[in-house]
């Protein structure tokens, strides 16, 4: 394992403070392995004066540091045995959560490796501690004085037998202890520096080893809670964004997969941290996406901070609303005069909570009202944050407006993006074989939409992506299936995926445009329930049903087994394996009169109206991105009339 910095390119980050970048240069020249983290806060006691970070030497063991930026006071010598006592309890405990890190005895858990925490008092030379150094040696906070202050003075010389961790902890752990593996040092991030992982809603079959340990009267026992989620850590260009604290407002734009969302998230647990007498928001639209965020906050152990509020954009509206006007919202869905009410009180004063930093995603969309609230709830400071993420190719909603994105036209507000937009290119979430089919349907729907004159390309940034770099497990696209056999043709794919594969129900998503289609006498979601039903086969509705399953919803990170959902439900989430159908209802699109037209030909779709075209094209842009929602298995099982534009894209994306 080679030495990586957490963040590397420290040297031109402001907010990393002096004291830190001297130990992030010193790590780089004097140690050869491990990971070396600054700036984080892991159990919230970080403050203007007192900065926290790790180093995991694999050999050793796991040591955390206060950062001090007074001097050393031995009058406090209580304080820091206290300030210690408390950070090290605190973390030793969120460790012993994870089962990646424990080994047990009987009923009882204990950390495979050494840890301990320790104080570096920054500004004081070595010459000047020796003659405290033995003093506070003895005491029960370990200040492991002669390591942390050499590695934080340029001259000094660090030697290997130096970082000496398990001498002085007062806390067990096996004695077995050999070396930490780097899926074990991805567990110790998880839970003590969250903003640099990626945590998957896929738990981890994980057995914890038995041995045989010394324990004290204070040892714990297994209480059964104990879990491991797959977990992934950030690149470094994923780091090197997350501590870009530019200012201002900016656009973050990202085809499927390049981690936008995940990005906005480890951003908001950043300002979070920095800023902690301030308020953060991150908000959506979509009720399962803000739940998935809420289901990383709550294992990112961020519960106890409460300035960072994650919310859709009408539970948003709800909470001003109820919070500051004291009224309440006619339903849970915000409607235009409820969201203009709130936005003029706020700019009037009445609503007064403001917000440091603000990330949105999916801004795609959002109407231009929704961003006009947003902004205006905005601190008036010049280290305030207004950040908006989306993919104009994930337009999955009709916006009743063509041209500007949405961003472009905020109502009173002229916003300069010179410099200010960025886009990502890089795949992390599907496979070679998916990312390179995806991005085929790019070219070729775009192509054809723009000789259409239903896009410019030269206005928006409709460009392919970098495909990813691993490899998948499967891609099938059926078409011509019979309508009336849709859903066998489902439940067969469901179980080859399953038995051929080795995949789990959990892992599994089958997601389609519409529950039904009375018009069409498609019922597509019962017809799909019934069958797995009758096999028994679980599952579970992440979308709003109807009917006799009307009480079967549940959020995203209550799921077990195949996950159903639509495809608008389904944005932002991504699966190990998805299976897409229930198209056949777009062989058609209805007018606002409710009027059924039938999609023959390309050229029929160029002689349509401004307004049938944006309804055709959300229709096609669903297709791609419930595509895009698979990161190693894609199943396409298409009942589109043979020859239609929706499977000829499904059909010209196939690799020659």
């Amino acid at each position: 394992m080679t030495l990586r910095l957490w963040p590397k390119d420290f040297e031109r980050k402001d907010h990393i403070t002096k004291e830190e970048k001297a130990l992030l240069r010193n790590a780089s020249q004097k140690l050869e392995s491990g990971h070396f983290a600054v700036g984080i806060d892991p159990v919230g006691m970080s403050s203007e004066k007192v900065h926290m970070g790790f180093y995991i030497a694999p050999d050793k063991g796991l040591l955390s540091f206060s950062i001090y930026t007074d001097k050393l006071n031995p009058a406090l010598k209580s304080v820091y045995d206290i300030h210690v006592s408390m950070v090290e309890k605190k973390i030793h405990e969120r460790l012993l959560d994870s089962k990646m890190l424990i080994v047990r005895d009987g009923d009882h858990k204990t950390l495979k490796f050494p840890y301990k925490h320790v104080i570096i008092f920054a500004n004081e030379k070595p010459m000047a501690l020796r003659g405290e150094y033995t003093v506070l040696a003895d005491s029960a906070s370990h200040i492991c004085m002669q390591f942390l202050t050499q590695l934080g003075q340029t001259k000094s010389l660090l030697r290997k037998e130096e970082i000496e961790i398990a001498g002085t902890t007062r806390l067990p752990y096996a004695s077995d202890f050999k070396a930490l593996t780097e899926q074990e040092c991805r567990a110790i991030f998880e839970r003590l520096a969250p903003e640099y992982t990626v945590v998957m809603h896929e738990k981890e079959n994980v057995e914890v080893k038995q041995t045989k340990v010394t324990y004290s009267e204070e040892s714990f026992k297994i209480t059964g809670k104990e879990e491991e989620y797959k977990t992934f850590f950030l690149d470094e260009y994923q780091v090197a964004q997350v501590n870009d604290m530019g200012r201002g407002h900016r656009v973050l734009l990202a085809n499927p997969g390049a981690g936008k969302s995940v990005l906005l998230l480890s951003k908001a647990f950043r300002y979070g941290s920095l800023y902690k007498e301030s308020k953060i928001l991150l908000t959506c639209f979509n009720n399962n996406l803000a739940d998935s965020y809420i289901f990383k906050k709550s294992r990112a152990n961020f519960g106890d901070n409460r300035n960072l509020y994650i919310m859709t954009l009408h539970k948003l509206v709800k909470r001003l609303f109820e919070d500051c006007l004291h009224k309440h919202c006619d339903s849970n869905i915000a409607t235009p005069e409820e969201i203009q009410e709130c936005l003029d009180k706020v700019r009037n004063g009445e609503i007064k909570i403001r917000f440091k930093a603000i990330f949105i995603d999916e801004v795609q969309i959002f109407e231009p009202i929704y961003l006009e609230l947003c902004y205006a709830l905005l601190e008036k400071s010049d280290d305030a944050l207004f950040l908006m993420a989306g993919d104009l190719n994930q337009t999955v909603r009709s916006q009743s407006r063509r041209g500007d994105a949405p961003w472009k036209k905020i109502n009173g507000v002229t916003l300069d993006f010179t410099g200010r937009v960025k886009y990502i290119e890089k795949n992390y979430r599907n496979s070679k074989q998916i990312g390179g089919y995806l991005n085929r349907m790019l070219c070729y729907m775009n192509k054809y939409m723009e000789q259409f004159n239903m896009i410019s390309t030269k206005e928006f940034a409709y460009d392919t992506f970098e495909p990813g770099d691993h490899d998948g497990i499967a891609m099938k696209i059926t078409t011509g299936i019979d309508r009336a056999k849709i859903q066998s043709a489902v439940l067969n794919a469901i179980k080859e995926i399953v038995t051929k594969y080795q995949v789990g129900y959990s892992e599994i998503a089958v997601l389609f445009p519409f529950k039904e289609n009375p018009a069409l006498s498609y019922y597509f979601m019962y017809w799909l329930t019934s069958a797995m039903n009758r096999e028994d086969i679980p599952y579970s509705l992440i979308t709003t049903p109807t009917g006799s399953i009307a009480d079967k919803k549940v959020m995203y990170s209550k799921t077990n087994g195949v996950v159903v959902s639509t495809i608008d439900s389904s944005l932002g989430l991504d699966f190990k394996a998805v299976i897409v159908a229930g198209l056949y209802p777009y062989n058609y699109f209805f007018t606002d009169r409710g009027a059924k037209v039938e999609i023959n030909s390309w050229k029929q779709i160029g002689g349509l109206g401004a307004e049938s075209q944006e309804k055709v094209q959300v229709q096609i842009r669903k297709i791609y991105t419930a595509c895009s929602r698979a990161r190693d298995i894609l199943y396409v099982i298409s009942d589109l009339k043979p020859g239609s534009p929706m499977e000829q894209i499904l059909i010209e994306a196939k690799e020659k």
